[in-house]
C-alpha cells in the first residue's frame, strides 16, 4: 500500500521554549507550517484518566528540536507541548505533537 503524503497546509506556529524567569524565548526563528491531527479515543481516555485535557493535536516536519514542555504559539493561543511523537517512517518524516492550551492565568509572557 502506498504511503499518504503528509501535508502542512492548515497553519503556522511559533516554537518557543520557557527560559529561567518563565518567560517565553525563540527556539526556531522560523515560522511552523503544520498540518491538523484527530484526537484519537485512545489518547483522549489516556489523557482524561493523567485528569488531563487534549486540546489540538497537529503534525509538523520532523526535527529533534521538539521538546515536551516546549509552548507552541498557534494564532496568538498559547500550548503546552504535552507528547512529541516523532514518525520516521512517514512520508516525509513528521513530528506529531499533542497540545494542551495554557489557560490565561498560565500564559507565559514574552522575553
Amino acid at each position: 500500500m502506498k504511503s499518504k503524503f503528509e501535508e502542512f497546509n492548515d497553519g503556522i506556529a511559533r516554537l518557543y521554549s520557557v527560559n529561567d524567569d518563565e518567560k517565553l524565548v525563540p527556539k526556531m526563528k522560523e515560522e511552523i507550517r503544520f498540518g491538523e491531527e484527530n484526537v484519537s479515543i485512545q489518547r483522549h481516555y489516556a489523557a482524561q484518566s493523567a485528569d488531563r485535557q487534549v486540546d489540538r493535536m497537529i503534525h509538523v516536519l520532523y526535527s529533534p528540536i521538539f521538546e515536551a514542555h516546549d509552548v507552541i504559539v498557534i494564532e496568538e493561543e498559547q500550548f503546552d507541548v504535552e507528547k512529541v511523537d516523532n514518525l520516521k517512517k512517514n512520508f516525509p518524516p513528521i513530528s506529531k505533537l499533542t497540545l494542551i492550551k495554557l489557560e490565561k492565568h498560565r500564559k507565559k509572557e514574552f522575553a
